[in-house]
């Protein structure tokens, strides 16, 4: 997997904080890349983060990601995890 993130974007600290649950679980690149840099190839605008899979498929969303390390690490999900994630995206990440 390769979890492409760029200095100072919204979505890269609870993404690298559910990526450290899941340290050991599976082999994780960590690339830096620029904010215009265009990473998805189907994605007209550059998104960061994301998470490349093995398979090819890309995760762009920042739930997303951090539900898959969630599932990665073994850790069961709550309510309280998927309200902080909500919390997170709706509060955190206005456009």
């Amino acid at each position: 997997m390769r979890l492409f993130l760029s200095e100072g974007a919204p979505g890269c600290l609870p993404v690298l904080a559910a990526a450290g649950r899941a340290r050991g679980r599976a082999e994780l690149l960590i690339s830096t890349v620029g904010p215009e840099d265009c990473v998805v190839p189907f994605l007209t605008r550059p998104k960061v983060p994301v998470l490349q899979l093995d398979s090819g498929n890309y995760l762009f969303s920042t739930s997303a990601i951090c539900r898959y390390f969630f599932l990665l690490s073994g850790w069961e999900q709550d309510d309280l995890t998927n309200q902080w994630l909500e919390w997170e995206a709706t509060e955190l990440q206005r456009s």
